[in-house]
Order: structure tokens, then C-alpha cells, then sequence
């Protein structure tokens, strides 16, 4: 019951409080900040909120309270200034900003042809696509590829003529763009 109560009087303190001095702390605020009025409303929100942490002890506070205020308000400023002096730049995105930036280039083609090959790759027998495989993919010599899969150079010579020629012949209907 009584936490009940010196809570109740802690919300009328701090309410009384902040219609009393938001305004004049709000200005203040905004004079020292010069900044956008957002910013002004965050740090003078924190004001009242830590007063509210110390409601009971401020209500038996003789006097004013607005030099307290002031002097967490002051501290929440200096606090942001060198929050804001030590992090990056923060930019706004407007209209114009985005019309200013630089496009990227669309892949979408690319990804397509990769994938339709990949299609007409699946297609081809095992022994021709592990020798385009080692060739063309991972750029290995005609004498590594032989020695890679165990078969004599001109095998690979042949197998290599004979998958790129039906890879030709596979790929024929598609359209490539790349």
C-alpha cells in the first residue's frame, strides 16, 4: 500500500514537473544543440526520465529543480556531441541523393546463361563433361586433365572435340545473351 502510494506521488511530481519545465528546457536544449528538433525532443525525454529515476529524492528537494534539470540536460548534450564526434558521418536519403547514385549492372543475363548451361551441361555423358570440367572450368592443361582422370592426352584431345561439339549442338536453340 504504501509503495502504491509513493509511487502515485512520484508520477503527480514528475508530471507537475514536466508541465512546468519542458518548454523552458526544450529551448534551452535547442539553443545549445542546434539541431533538428527531434534530436532537441530525445535528450530533453531523457531528461524527465532520469528525473523520474530520482522522482523521490527530487520531491524532497528544497527549492527549484530546474537547475537539476538543466544540468542533466546539459550533460545528455555533451554526451551526444561526443557520441556524434566519434561515429561515422549519418547522411539523409532523399529524392535527389537517388538519383545521384551510381547504378549496378544488371546480372540477370549472366545468371540465366549459367544456368541454361548448366542445363545442356547435365546433358552431356559423364566422361565428356569431367574433361570440359578440368579444361574450361578449372583451366587445367591437356597433360593434367590426362593425368587427373587416368586416360592417355590424345583422349582427352578427342573427348574434348567430340563434348564441345555437342555442347554446340545442345546450346544451339538457346539464345545467349553473354
Amino acid at each position: 500500500m504504501e509503495l502504491n502510494q509513493e509511487s502515485r506521488a512520484d508520477e503527480e511530481f514528475i508530471s507537475a514537473l514536466y508541465a512546468e519545465h519542458r518548454s523552458a528546457l526544450l529551448r534551452y536544449v535547442m539553443k545549445t544543440v542546434r539541431a533538428d528538433p527531434c534530436a532537441a525532443e530525445d535528450l530533453v525525454q531523457e531528461t524527465f526520465l532520469r528525473a523520474w529515476r530520482h522522482a523521490a529524492r527530487l520531491r524532497h528537494t528544497p527549492g527549484n529543480v530546474r537547475p537539476w534539470l538543466v544540468t542533466v540536460a546539459r550533460n545528455l548534450v555533451i554526451d551526444a556531441s561526443r557520441a556524434r564526434s566519434v561515429r561515422p558521418l549519418e547522411t539523409e536519403f532523399s529524392a535527389e541523393s537517388a538519383e545521384q547514385t551510381v547504378p549496378v549492372p544488371d546480372s540477370t543475363n549472366e545468371v540465366l546463361d549459367t544456368h541454361c548451361m548448366v542445363g545442356v551441361l547435365a546433358e552431356l555423358s559423364p566422361v565428356h563433361r569431367e574433361v570440359l570440367i578440368h579444361l574450361h572450368c578449372l583451366d587445367r592443361s591437356i597433360a593434367d586433365t590426362a593425368r587427373s582422370i587416368g586416360v592417355p592426352s590424345g583422349t582427352v584431345k578427342s573427348r574434348n572435340y567430340y563434348a564441345l561439339r555437342e555442347l554446340r549442338r545442345l546450346a544451339g536453340h538457346l539464345d545467349f545473351s553473354g
